[in-house]
């Protein structure tokens, strides 16, 4: 199957759940809080094997507070990396592997894809974000609270690893310049 043809059917597919959620639990049901963060993933997931998102070289850039990770760790973030490196969640992006012969071109390949998911992710986030809020705003608290939780663990916990795992990748690679996007 063609990369065009994976987007338009993980598009549909993330429209038909949020249609199908939506009629089964309502607005305010916890299927269609959990759906309103998977599906658009799937569909920006998707999308982005196409047209990669690129947020500004500013956002991409490591304080200092993040480059010996010990905040992401404090945050959990090892736990997240065991979870996406086993079982159907590898599969989405099965290129976010340090490369066997760590040369400058795979090195600087795979801080790219590192920062192409972080853009997926961050997206994806603040766009629940809205939706969340929209729940709060009408009142409906179970929607709101469910789709928080799913949100930080399938928007906030990868972008925390992609941050975290590039500046174990600095680290390691210090030699290697950073990509810029």
């Amino acid at each position: 199957m063609g990369r065009w043809t994976q987007a338009v059917a993980a598009i549909a597919l993330a429209g038909a759940s949020l249609w199908w959620s939506w009629r089964w639990s309502g607005p305010d049901g916890v299927a269609f809080a959990v759906v309103v963060v998977w599906a658009p993933m799937l569909a920006v997931g998707a999308i982005s094997q196409l047209a990669p998102i690129r947020l500004p070289a500013r956002w991409y850039e490591l304080r200092p507070f993040e480059r010996d990770g010990r905040l992401y760790e404090r945050l959990g973030v090892r736990a997240a990396k065991r979870v996406a490196r086993r079982g159907p969640i590898a599969a989405f992006n099965p290129d976010l592997h340090l490369p066997r012969e760590p040369t400058g071109d795979g090195v600087r390949h795979l801080e790219r894809r590192m920062r192409d998911a972080e853009s997926s992710h961050v997206v994806v986030f603040l766009a629940v974000v809205l939706v969340t809020v929209h729940a709060v705003v009408k009142g409906w608290w179970t929607a709101a609270i469910v789709s928080t939780v799913a949100n930080l663990a399938m928007n906030g916990a990868p972008v925390a690893l992609q941050r975290y795992n590039r500046a174990l990748l600095r680290r390691r690679f210090p030699e290697e310049p950073a990509e810029r996007p």
